[in-house]
């Protein structure tokens, strides 16, 4: 059983610019609970031959305020344009039972809230990332640009995504989902995006 997935991916979290969490799992986020988005897009990705090229999935966390400590709720929304085979690989491999990244964030896992598979937009705008599920979520960040007109970044960091993150601010964060009973709104807050490779 072999996977890959290449492709890139934006977040915008309720922490102010910068997050705490970034630097270390830890560190206290800025409020009681963390709530953030992994929003992800595959360019390139299989798992056992099947083929998942240009799907989009996103994963949602709320967490205590150290998400060190565990005790996440998640939830995944996969593109509803993936078939049954698709739908089967990407589920094996969010909810980490085909290893990688997804597994080694399973012991912070306290409660899964479920899988849906919904329509999901990811755009690459001219200062950031966009992406949208009718009804249910809006998120747009721009990415923070320094004097030397190249994107900041932190680094030497130990996210999920990669070693080093550019820093982003949202322009638009809504969330709302009444079946997992879960509503925010991130606008104004921390963003992150870059390209992403996981594999097992």
């Amino acid at each position: 059983m072999t996977w890959s997935l290449e492709g890139e991916y934006f977040e915008n979290c309720n922490c102010k610019v910068v997050c705490p969490c970034e630097a270390s799992m830890s560190f206290e986020a800025d409020n009681e609970r963390c709530q953030v988005p992994l929003i992800c897009h595959i360019e390139r990705g299989e798992k056992d031959g099947v083929g998942l090229d240009g799907l989009n999935f996103i994963i949602l966390i709320d967490s205590p305020q150290i998400m060190g400590n565990g005790n996440w709720r998640v939830g995944v929304y996969i593109d509803e344009r993936a078939d049954e085979s698709q739908r089967e690989a990407l589920g094996a491999i969010l909810s980490g039972a085909a290893g990688g990244v997804p597994a080694s964030l399973g012991p912070l896992i306290g409660e899964q809230l479920g899988v849906k598979f919904v329509p999901i937009t990811y755009e690459v705008t001219a200062a950031g990332r966009r992406a949208e599920v009718p009804g249910i979520m809006t998120f747009e960040v721009e990415g923070i640009v320094g004097p030397e007109g190249k994107l900041v970044e932190i680094a030497n960091i130990g996210h999920p995504m990669g070693s080093s993150l550019p820093l982003a601010k949202s322009v638009e964060g809504r969330y709302d989902d009444a079946d997992w009973g879960l509503s925010f709104d991130n606008t104004g807050k921390n963003g992150n995006y870059r390209d992403f490779a996981w594999a097992a």
